[in-house]
């Protein structure tokens, strides 16, 4: 009995560590296929140029923020469970695809050192999206996705919200 239960277990064990081999395996091609690519939303190459999948310039760097931050959101399962959510994450994308055709515009037109100021705070409240839709249920994911579009549209500073200066 006692034979058995050790085969077992180096069996179970075996098992896990495949399954956990598997994992990193096929996670590192998604993240490196997704990184070659030049789909600013998944699914839809962007118009950036194509030097930018690389560069170490600002906009390059702002650039594969957008990218990376809308692939997060996208990853969420909950964005697709209703029509009305699924047509709001529709709309945040062609957002997405406008705040990167400014963001394109910007780098070409080194005059305006603002718009990529505003253009940073528009990438924050990207980044910051998938974490507020998170847990959100589908009838509260529209009205945040609806608020999000509203702001990268008009980006603002905003003060740390992470700052209390009351907490001494």
């Amino acid at each position: 009995m006692g034979t058995l239960i050790i085969v077992l277990t180096a069996v179970l064990a075996v098992f896990v560590l495949l399954g956990g081999a598997w994992f990193a395996v096929d996670s590192t091609m998604r993240v490196r296929r997704f990184a070659r690519s030049t789909d600013l939303v998944p699914g839809r190459p962007g118009r950036a140029p194509a030097e930018w999948r690389t560069s170490d310039a600002p906009e390059a760097v702002t650039h594969r923020r957008v990218r990376y931050a809308i692939a997060t959101v996208h990853e969420n399962p909950t964005l697709t469970s209703t029509p009305t959510v699924s047509a709001a994450l529709t709309r945040l994308d062609d957002e997405v695809f406008a705040l990167d055709d400014r963001l394109i515009a910007a780098a070409s037109d080194p005059q305006d050192p603002d718009a990529l100021r505003r253009i940073g705070f528009a990438v924050d409240e990207l980044e910051a999206l998938a974490g507020r839709l998170a847990y959100a249920s589908p009838q509260a994911a529209e009205p945040i996705i609806d608020t999000a579009i509203a702001y990268l549209r008009d980006p603002v500073e905003r003060p740390d919200t992470d700052d209390d200066r009351d907490n001494d």
